[in-house]
């Protein structure tokens, strides 16, 4: 079988990739830091996903690391350029690196993910960001929509789409359901030489093609608490998750303070935090989650007792992604994480947010993770492979996948009943 790298642009992403193949049998390796690895890890495993952590810099810079990436692994493989399904970061210029890199002219991007809500028709990102645009400015290619009509023809009429445009270099493909992402994929495998980018959703219908025939369904681990929660995202969708983990437990959880953290007392930050979470789970607690303080309501309406989420209404986004504050806040609670587990030794660690993930991991000396199951869509767990908490689990979420029930979901699977 070909050997398949991933090159993702953060850590979420990489993991919720590399679950795909996992779950087809193919042994996979997440690697957290792009510069701590080698072409030898092929020995080892199938697949191999590269978080380049260039989702927050330049276009430059991310046509580079990118670049530099591929031509270290020239395995004779599939490289997979895996791109946010909303189109954050630098998508075109990273696809454009991978093209380079591999001396292949021709690209296939399809970077809906349908179970997470992420669709794209007539060109356009649920409504809002225009991919074609995207993929056109960052490659410096000629790029062309293939429409979804075109799409439910069925995988000939799809090929035969792209060879009649041949002085077309980067195909943006609709798609709002697993079966448009099918039939694409279906598609570019009679095509020649080319890179596929997309999502965790054009992904596993690579891994289905590639994955070992009869796999068996992964294990589900028993009794795998208690979690610790870390949401260092300011999505609506992890905070609907968080309220409805709160009500059905009847478990508050812990404010950490970015305002803090901006004004230079992160120490003090960590340190009020760790003190709620060490009493909250001195009750014996099955899990301990902490948020970050902007996901709270800023005033409590008269009449409402408590400081409740509002599933993202009014929830604040203070500081922009990769700015240095949010860097400081992500890397303050790193640190939070490292005294919890030093001191109450979870099992498991779930986090939110491709920054919050990265430092967490960054802190407690992470370099790699082996993705073992997916236990909502793009919600993978996985076994760390090193650093002081080797052998014990780690589940990373994007701020956006997943519904209102999926962080009860999730501690359920781990063994936490009402």
């Amino acid at each position: 079988m070909d050997k398949i790298l991933i090159l993702a642009d953060d850590l979420t992403g990489a993991n919720d990739t590399a679950i795909q193949f996992a779950k087809q049998g193919l042994s996979c390796l997440v690697v957290i830091n792009a510069e701590r690895t080698g072409v030898n890890l092929f020995d080892k495993y199938d697949v191999i996903s590269i978080n380049s952590n260039s989702r927050i810099l330049g276009a430059n810079d991310a046509y580079r690391i990118a670049h530099k990436i591929v031509k270290q692994f020239e395995t004779g493989g599939v490289v997979y350029k895996k791109v946010d399904s909303v189109l954050r970061g630098n998508p075109g210029q990273e696809l454009g690196a991978v093209m380079d890199a591999l001396d292949i002219p021709l690209a296939i991007a399809a970077p809906s993910f349908p179970a997470n809500r992420s669709l794209l028709e007539k060109g356009i990102i649920n409504g809002k960001t225009d991919a074609v645009q995207v993929f056109a400015s960052g490659t410096g290619r000629k790029t062309k929509n293939i429409p979804l009509e075109k799409i439910r023809k069925g995988p000939g009429a799809v090929s035969e789409f792209i060879s009649t445009h041949n002085d077309t270099r980067v195909f943006v493909a609709d798609a709002v359901t697993d079966n448009d992402l099918e039939i694409i994929y279906k598609a570019s495998s009679s095509l020649g030489p080319h890179v596929l980018a997309g999502s965790a959703g054009l992904a596993n219908q690579l891994a289905r093609h590639h994955g070992k025939a009869g796999t068996a369904k992964p294990e589900k681990p028993f009794a795998l608490y208690p979690v610790l929660i870390i949401a260092g995202t300011r999505q609506a969708e992890t905070a609907a998750q968080i309220n409805t983990l709160w009500k059905t437990f009847s478990v508050a959880p812990i404010k950490f303070s970015p305002h803090m953290v901006a004004e230079g007392k992160s120490e003090e930050a960590i340190a009020g935090a760790f003190e709620e979470a060490s009493h909250c789970m001195e009750q014996n607690s099955d899990f301990c989650v902490i948020a970050v303080e902007s996901m709270f309501h800023t005033e409590v309406p008269a009449g409402q007792t408590g400081g409740e989420y509002d599933g993202g209404k009014n929830a604040v986004s203070d500081y922009a992604e990769g700015d240095k504050t949010s860097a400081a806040i992500c890397d303050a609670l790193g640190v939070l994480a490292e005294k919890l587990i030093d001191s109450f030794r979870f099992p498991v660690i779930f986090s939110t947010g491709g920054d919050t993930s990265l430092a967490i991991c960054k802190q407690l000396g992470i370099s790699a993770i082996e993705p073992l199951a997916e236990i909502c869509p793009g919600i993978p767990l996985g076994r760390i492979t090193s650093g002081s908490c080797d052998g014990r689990y780690i589940i990373t979420k994007s701020g956006r996948f997943g519904n209102s029930g999926s962080l009860v979901e999730i501690v359920n699977y781990l063994g936490v009943q009402q």
